[in-house]
């Protein structure tokens, strides 16, 4: 562990605590916990609380995740991690605070792929029902689940692209969009992704505050105009975000950060803190880059209070934490009043995609298309780690055929195959451990599985291991495999993983 005594970072503070805590040991479930509990989240909400005059029950938390900046399901460190996200809820619900909502809106990609709601992100992210995918059109709002730990239930999901309401900043801004059900809320929190960005050096509560603004095409609405410092500042000031937290268990750093990370960075950290500015003070410290080098906290700074504040935890900058260039940054800003070469270079920077977000026909014309092509080397440069785990997925799938005899089952199903890279020898034992009760019906709530109507906590340490495990249990329910063979199976593989696949056990295979 590395979560020392408080040191000071500036002078005084004492009030104002920012909590850092990096842990390669602790699950990240209760790394969250422990960094809320630092901060002091529990004193800040029930201080709000009673400010409020309201009751728990009624006293509105609107959160904010990063989430839809998933392009790829799988790269884990672009996205807030939808299962810590959910074990958030999971705590204020249990704390008696009920009315809760979930907060996103659209962004670029919508420019570039189809089913890019938040919903439907979401739906692929495993937050809300996998249904919701192809019913989205109309709906404003679906439900997350809640359930396991001794709570059951449900944290309206809201688009507030869909859901606007006009707001007047001021001069010289005037009026401006904003969604509705962020500036109705009592208490906001930020839940803001560890990445570095190509347009503001990196991202963290600030830059995720941004994304509260609603428009989908963020270039033409908002770059384009060089409003996205100015109006998200005047956002925070009308609207203050209560309390930042920052997921660093895994992360996205170097040139594309923000997009793509096949093999994410695990720094094992998380931020959270009452003070937005100093959490992104102290992240942006963390991240080896001066906080004041992204334009969005240069804005911010011109119109919200800079106050000391004091560190808990162990502030030493993350060891290997590949930064994005500054010259970039300076390029992109330059740039963005042009939308059409913004949106140009912006699809020809997205590399990978999920198959559930095929590109749009009129991004792909014959012109743009020869240019992707053209362009596709700098991409797999900038993001080999996706050449890595495909190369890595082949030779996991070749050994473990080369014990067919032992695996029959198991070896059968090219479905459970591809699940298997996704999990760690600890997470074969306990899905093993599940199957061999029955097979059935099962459903994820965060870190929880729900199987023939039981909560099974299932800690795995990335999110696409838990829904690989959803969908193995799917699969064998659905082809009706022999539950007591597969579990046998799947139990033979945990305990002979290393023996099988020699190197670092804390990982599954192609995804550690």
């Amino acid at each position: 562990m590395s979560t020392g005594a408080k040191t000071a970072s500036r002078a005084d503070g004492a009030d104002n605590v920012v909590a850092v805590v990096t842990d390669h040991a602790l699950d990240k479930y209760s790394l969250l916990e422990k960094v809320l509990n630092d901060a002091r989240f529990r004193e800040t909400l029930e201080r709000a609380q009673q400010q409020s005059g309201k009751e728990k029950a009624a006293f509105r938390i609107a959160v904010k995740p990063n989430l839809s900046m998933m392009l790829r399901r799988s790269d884990v460190g672009t996205y807030t991690d939808p299962f810590l996200l959910v074990h958030l809820l999971r705590l204020l619900i249990l704390r008696g605070y009920t009315n809760l909502v979930v907060v996103e809106t659209q962004n670029l990609y919508g420019n570039w792929f189809l089913n890019r709601r938040v919903l439907q992100v979401a739906a692929r992210a495993g937050l809300v029902a996998e249904s919701v995918f192809d019913t989205a059109d109309g709906l404003t709002s679906a439900d997350i689940v809640v359930r396991g730990g001794g709570v059951d239930a449900r944290v309206p999901l809201v688009d507030m692209s869909l859901d606007k309401v006009t707001h007047d900043c001021g001069e010289p801004i005037g009026a401006i969009e904003l969604g509705r059900a962020w500036t109705r809320a009592d208490f906001r929190v930020s839940f803001a992704k560890m990445k570095t960005h190509f347009y503001s050096v990196y991202t963290l509560g600030i830059k995720n505050v941004y994304g509260c603004l609603p428009l989908q095409d963020k270039v033409e609405s908002y770059h384009c105009k060089k409003a996205v410092g100015k109006w998200t500042a005047a956002q925070i000031r009308d609207f203050p975000v209560h309390f930042s937290i920052v997921d660093g268990f895994t992360a996205a750093d170097g040139w594309l950060g923000v997009k793509m990370k096949a093999v994410p960075a695990k720094p094992h950290t998380m931020i959270a803190g009452a003070d937005l500015m100093a959490v992104d003070h102290l992240g942006a410290r963390l991240m080896g880059v001066k906080p004041g080098s992204s334009i969005l906290y240069r804005h911010a700074r011109k119109i919200l209070p800079i106050k000391p504040y004091q560190v808990a935890g162990d502030a030493a900058p993350i060891k290997g934490w590949r930064k994005c260039p500054q010259i970039l940054s300076t390029f992109s800003i330059m740039l963005e009043a042009n939308a059409d070469i913004m949106n140009l270079s912006g699809s020809l920077a997205t590399g990978g995609y999920d198959p559930c977000f095929p590109h749009k026909s009129a991004s792909k014309g014959p012109i743009k298309r020869a240019l992707f092509y053209l362009t596709l080397p700098f991409n797999i440069m900038l993001d080999v780690g996706a050449v890595r785990l495909r190369l890595r997925e082949k030779i996991f799938n070749r050994r473990l055929r080369q014990h067919r005899d032992r695996f029959p089952v198991i070896c059968a199903s090219d479905i459970i195959m591809q699940g298997l890279t996704f999990l760690a020898p600890d997470d074969l034992v306990r899905l093993a451990a599940l199957i061999v009760h029955g097979l059935g019906a099962a459903e994820l709530s965060g870190h929880y599985l729900v199987h023939n109507g039981s909560e099974y906590p299932f800690p795995a340490r990335l999110s696409t291991a838990n829904i690989a495990a959803r969908d193995i249990l799917r699969h064998a329910e659905e082809k009706g495999l022999d539950p007591k063979a597969l579990a046998k199976e799947l139990d033979a593989l945990g305990q002979s993983y290393a023996e099988m696949f020699p190197g670092d056990q804390n990982y599954s295979y192609c995804y550690r």
